[in-house]
């Protein structure tokens, strides 16, 4: 389905009350879960999952909404150059899931966490090979940022167009390659030559679902 998005002032609104609504969670979560994370989920770890966040953040350039990404780098663990929402793991200090949101994209990427108006959460979501529970936050910027990367956190930082992620269009399939060598299919957001799967995908799936027309209140 394709859909007309609205100004960030409105879309802002939107959001916020949607976030305040239940949420689909799971069910959306679902359309962009690669199959090997059905397995992942029998992995029993010897600790409790640790706390993360990340953020979805939005803000207009141009006169486009705009959402930025980052490419973790490599490094020998399971999310070694994957693109990835900014974000990371809870620090004491934080208080809050979402002051981790916001401390980390301000590391990653340069955003000061005091500009970010918080919008709400999605749903958590579990990644099982590193044994993370992560919460996305949504929050906006008022004003148009530069991105300034953290080069020992991250590779690169880039920015998408929000309509073009809504886009049907952008859904794809990929193969990847994974850590232990073997090559998968897994369903995607293809954005240029990005690639945008596992957890990240299926935060998505499900931010993309609360700003659809379909689920006005």
């Amino acid at each position: 389905m394709i859909f007309r998005l609205p100004p960030l002032e409105q879309l802002s609104k939107l959001i916020q009350n949607r976030l305040l609504s239940n949420l689909p969670g799971p069910q959306a979560h679902l359309r962009m879960e690669p199959e090997t994370r059905k397995a992942f989920l029998n992995l029993k770890h010897a600790e409790a999952p640790r706390q993360s966040a990340v953020l979805i953040l939005l803000f207009e350039k141009n006169g486009k909404i705009k959402t930025p990404f980052i490419r973790r780098n490599i490094y020998d663990g399971v999310h070694s150059g994957q693109i990835a929402l900014p974000g990371g793991g809870f620090e004491t200090h934080d208080n809050t899931l979402i002051n981790t949101a916001l401390r980390e994209t301000e590391e990653e990427i340069g955003i000061a966490k005091n500009q970010v108006k918080v919008l709400g959460t999605l749903s958590k979501i579990y990644i099982p090979p590193s044994n993370f529970d992560v919460l996305p936050v949504v929050g906006y910027l008022e004003n148009t940022p530069t991105l300034k990367i953290d080069p020992t956190e991250v590779s690169e930082a880039f920015l998408v167009d929000l309509d073009h992620l809504v886009s049907p269009a952008c859904v794809s399939t990929s193969r990847v390659k994974l850590q232990n060598g073997s090559e998968i299919e897994i369903p995607c957001y293809q954005i240029s030559d990005y690639t945008i799967w596992g957890a990240t995908a299926m935060i998505l799936s499900e931010f993309i679902e609360i700003i659809s027309p379909s689920n006005a209140i």
